[in-house]
């Protein structure tokens, strides 16, 4: 009888109901505090950086397409010498604009990063739409009706 009870104790916690804990929360929890450690930390790493080259270049327009579990953001206009710092403000960008990659839905966007007073910020665009069927003949996706969207956020502050 102690072999069941250790087992659903294992499986269950502790908890005298015997419910489990939900640990998907928690997950989103951890998930959402790391998105937001990763911004902060990108921020104080390239913030001068970005402030530099949007103050160079007058403004940093990038492009993005994502869906099915990929997203891609591009710059144009920079040196290889950038590059590593070309891919952690993409990786800030999609984080920051929380650009979603996981689906079957098509997306693309552009925006521009620029300076107004005393913060950084970016205005964008985008069209996404969703798979809703595939076609068996074809085997080809199904799209819904596009769904635009457009902002202009604050990314940081000087």
């Amino acid at each position: 009888m102690s072999l069941i009870i250790n087992f659903l104790r294992g499986l269950f916690g502790n908890n005298p109901k015997g419910a489990a804990k939900s640990t998907t929360n928690d997950y989103m929890q951890r998930w959402e505090e790391d998105r937001r450690k990763s911004i902060k930390a990108t921020e104080q790493r390239l913030g001068n950086w970005i402030i530099a080259l949007v103050n160079q270049k007058g403004s940093l327009p990038f492009s993005w397409e994502s869906g099915n579990d990929e997203a891609f953001l591009t710059f144009t206009d920079f040196t290889e010498a950038e590059e590593d710092n070309f891919m952690d403000l993409e990786q800030y960008i999609i984080n920051k604009l929380d650009i979603p990659d996981a689906g079957e839905f098509e997306m693309t966007g552009s925006g521009t990063i620029y300076i107004t007073g005393n913060s950084v910020r970016v205005k964008y665009s985008s069209t996404i739409k969703g798979v809703i069927d595939y076609d068996e003949e074809t085997d080809q996706e199904i799209y819904s009706e596009e769904e635009q969207d457009s902002g202009d956020e604050l990314l940081f502050s000087i």
